[in-house]
């Protein structure tokens, strides 16, 4: 018998007695003060420091990630060739002490900023030490047209690398694409523990917004909630039946690799090595424009950004897709995991005398178990071009007198030159997180009753094999072997959202509605079914590649289907991904050998052959 999340919290609440209530806080207690960081560590390799990112010796200066379109715009395409030594070191992001990983000696890994049209060859050595640690990187929101090996998707178009050994990711940047993304690691739970970075590319000259919106500065921004303990303890207990799928609670938040911890709050039954740290802050010449392109590369929460007395216009929203003109506030949310927005900011002359501050508020839809050690809004000063900060603590001052949010739920994209044509297939999903008695009450990950798991047998990744070959629990959607639109229907049927994301390409949204039950699902395949919410748009419907499917609800999205490959559709919190709420489409190729005879998947094969 299977049970909704919502069913089973239920269940927990009517069915259960003082005494097992009582039990499993204390078994809760025991194992939470009984986890230790396990992952081996070896020293990082040092990289000169520069503004943004953490290193071993961390410098005081501002957390900010400064950008140089100046660099990119005004050439040519070229190769950009770049090392990475994964390493873990112990570090104290926010003032609590943990393993994490560093790429080149950094948290964040270094930022990648190239032009459309360049070409990326990015050597990857894993040097962990312990051998079960394998790693891949994904590319956020890049097109990767012609390279579905290199996506990153471990088990699904690359075998993962291993302990002592390399892979070089190759691919050229589409022509078309430009904006805001990131690279994170797709194997494990790793992204959870600080293995990602900022990928930011540029428009040619011809088409630069420097002119448009007349800012000066750019700056990049990955923000996103964190946890104390190892990501892998963290998915073991939202794994353990004991709990009924109650997710935990992040413990602190991040800009770039930098927090602010009190540690007066640390809970007893979860004891932390902390220290005091100062408050991370920004700094931004507050008497010229700026744009700051943010992404949430957080695990589980969203995220909304308000900064009082400036004026915030918001003007894209994931890789570079131009959204409808809205009016200027100074707060804008929600935005969830593996999405991306680009603010450009100012200040009045008022304003420009006021001191500023960055504040960020996590979203606590999710948050199911409390934590009391979690500040959920918190504030970061925002220092003038010729003023530095005391290093002093600061007790975060979240008092504001704000607009309400800009609403990115309802944001529009730009007007169509004309619609969009109908799509040649439909592919209709459900998605929940389930309990099921024949699983003992795991909570697991559901795509229309099939919860993910990397290929078995034989274990290599899909794009390697043939479609029979597959084992039968692999949900890969067809789109059929010629080129065209589709319309992907997901079904919410959990009571609180989940954010997707759809690998290899974008998509508009052209609809998007919150239910009350999971009654209020909507299937396409019904000829007597019309949407609950407004009609679909199709006029200025907004183009993205990771969408938030809110709690009981649907979104409707179309994607032109002509990038061959395999390519992973799966809700982008962690703990969700991980415990199998995941699948692949299949764009293209045929129905009998997949791409197991295509040149990328030869190529996968060779390398999953050569490190057997």
């Amino acid at each position: 018998m299977s049970r909704s999340r919502e069913r089973g919290k239920m269940a927990q609440i009517l069915g259960g007695s003082l005494l097992i209530v009582s039990t499993a806080l204390l078994i809760f207690h025991m194992r939470w003060t009984s986890l230790a960081p396990s992952r081996s560590r070896a020293p990082p390799f040092r990289a000169n420091e520069h503004s943004g990112p953490m290193t071993a010796s961390m410098p005081h200066d501002s957390s900010e990630i400064d950008l140089h379109p100046e660099d990119h715009v005004y050439r040519s395409p070229k190769t950009l060739r770049h090392t990475w030594n994964i390493t873990s070191a112990r570090l104290s992001p926010d003032g609590v002490s943990k393993d994490v990983f560093l790429i080149n000696g950094q948290f964040p890994g270094p930022t990648i900023e190239a032009r459309s049209g360049d070409v990326l060859e990015i050597r990857v050595w894993n040097l962990l030490e312990r051998d079960d640690e394998h790693v891949s990187i994904h590319w956020h929101g890049l097109y990767m047209r012609g390279a579905n090996h290199m996506d990153g998707a471990s088990a699904v178009t690359q075998c993962p690398i291993r302990p002592g050994t390399a892979f070089t990711y190759r691919f050229e940047l589409d022509a078309s694409q430009e904006g805001t993304f990131w690279y994170h690691a797709h194997s494990d739970v790793q992204r959870g523990d600080g293995l990602y970075g900022g990928l930011v590319v540029h428009r040619p000259s011809e088409k630069s917004d420097l002119a448009v919106y007349g800012y000066r500065k750019e700056s990049l921004l990955l923000i996103g909630d964190w946890y104390h303990r190892p990501a892998k303890d963290i998915l073991a207990w939202f794994m353990d039946p004991l709990f009924h799928g109650a997710e935990p609670c992040p413990d602190s938040m991040l800009i770039n690799g930098r927090g602010h911890f009190d540690c007066s709050m640390a809970v007893p039954a979860r004891p932390v090595d902390c220290h005091a740290v100062g408050t991370p802050w920004l700094q931004l010449d507050k008497q010229e424009r700026q744009r700051l392109r943010i992404v949430n590369v957080g695990t589980f929460t969203g995220i909304t950004l308000t900064i009082p007395d400036a004026e915030i216009q918001l003007v894209e929203v994931d890789g570079g897709q131009k959204v409808q003109a809205t009016e200027t506030t100074d707060s804008v949310g929600i935005l969830y995991p593996g999405e991306r927005m680009d603010l450009v900011v100012s200040w009045s002359e008022l304003g420009q005398q006021r001191p500023s501050r960055l504040i960020i508020s996590l979203d606590p839809e999710n948050f199911q178990t409390p934590n009391n050690a979690l500040t959920a809004t918190q504030s970061f000063p925002i220092a003038d071009a010729n003023t530095i900060p005391s290093g002093e603590n600061v007790t975060p001052n979240t008092e504001r007198n704000m607009t309400t949010p800009l609403n990115l739920a309802t944001v529009g994209g730009q007007e169509l030159a004309q619609p969009l044509p109908e799509p040649m297939d439909f592919i209709v999903l459900y998605s929940a997180i389930q309990m099921l008695s024949q699983q003992k009450g795991i909570p697991q990950g559901f795509l229309n009753r099939t919860t993910w798991r990397k290929q078995s047998s034989p274990s290599l990744p899909l794009l390697t094999l043939k479609r029979e070959d597959w084992d039968k629990h692999q949900l890969v959607a067809w789109t059929g072997p010629k080129a065209g639109w589709v319309d992907i229907v997901v079904n919410n049927q959990d009571g609180a959202g989940h954010p997707f994301h759809l690998h290899g390409a974008d998509f508009f949204v052209l609809s998007s509605w919150r239910g009350q039950s999971i009654s209020d699902y909507y299937n396409p395949w019904d000829g007597r079914q019309t949407p609950r919410g407004d009609p679909l748009n199709t006029v200025n419907p907004l183009r993205k590649d990771t969408v938030y499917v809110p709690a009981f609800g649907y979104v409707v999205l179309r994607f032109l289907a002509d990038n061959e490959g395999i390519w992973m559709f799966h809700c982008h919190l962690l703990w969700h991904q991980a415990s199998g709420m995941a699948m692949s489409i299949q764009v293209m190729g045929d129905g009998e050998h997949g791409f197991s005879n295509h040149t990328f998947g030869e190529a996968a094969r060779d390398y999953c052959v050569s490190e057997s």
